[in-house]
């Protein structure tokens, strides 16, 4: 069905035809060759976050590094597409089970039915360390080693089911000239609304006092108990 529609619509098709711009920002000209809906999809981007077009892609280009800027801004855009989607999925929990990774002192991130990233802490992105990465909307494991017990794929299907209860997990983070491991405990969450489960996932990271750890399970037991969301 979704290919018929598409294809009855050839106008909408017709222009999609990759157009050059050239945006600049402080002095530096970037020529890009898009096609019109990643144009408009990267202009409602840069307006959300209150910028002319040109600062937003240079800051894209800035943490990009590569030789192929306009496939790049594509995947940027398809990410933020994917976690738009993603986050509509949580509503209406989704406000507060953000605020409550968010508060929380340990490294935690929140993970949809497709193991999609939908948002995580500034613990979390501390942990990872320094460096270019668009983690909202990416897949969890393309992102982190994530070793079980069992093999993942099995352990998220006994979750989704609920005949898997919270499971600890073994965390791996390889970057350039950086390797960062922890455990982790992923707690499963069902709710009747959406796609009725997504997942958390806290990271044990050494801290000096044991106030951190005290703090993440005062969190932890808010989020998991009741066991489903409220609606």
């Amino acid at each position: 069905m979704w290919a018929q529609d598409w294809g009855q619509d050839r106008t909408a098709i017709a222009a999609q035809v990759p157009k050059p711009r050239v945006v600049q920002h402080r002095g530096r000209r970037y020529s890009i060759r898009l096609e019109t809906a990643f144009w408009k999809f990267l202009e409602y981007l840069a307006g959300r976050q209150d910028v002319r077009l040109g600062r937003y892609i240079a800051g894209l280009a800035a943490s990009y590094g590569g030789n192929n800027l306009s496939s790049y801004l594509r995947v940027v855009c398809m990410l933020e597409a994917e976690r738009s989607v993603a986050e509509a999925i949580l509503d209406p929990t989704r406000d507060s089970l953000l605020t409550l990774v968010r508060d929380c002192p340990s490294p935690g991130v929140i993970v949809s039915r497709s193991r999609t990233i939908l948002g995580y802490n500034t613990a979390f992105a501390h942990w990872l360390g320094p460096g270019p990465r668009v983690l909202a909307g990416s897949e969890l494991t393309d992102v982190l080693q994530v070793r079980t017990t069992l093999p993942l794929n099995e352990m998220w299907t006994d979750m989704i089911t609920g005949t898997q209860g919270t499971v600890n997990a073994h965390v791996l983070r390889v970057s350039p000239g950086r390797v960062s491991a922890a455990q982790a405990t992923i707690v499963p969450l069902r709710s009747d609304v959406g796609e009725g489960f997504y997942a958390v996932m806290w990271l044990e990271v050494k801290r000096p006092t044991g106030a951190a750890k005290s703090e993440k399970s005062a969190v932890d037991r808010r989020i998991s108990e009741p066991e489903t969301l409220p609606r």
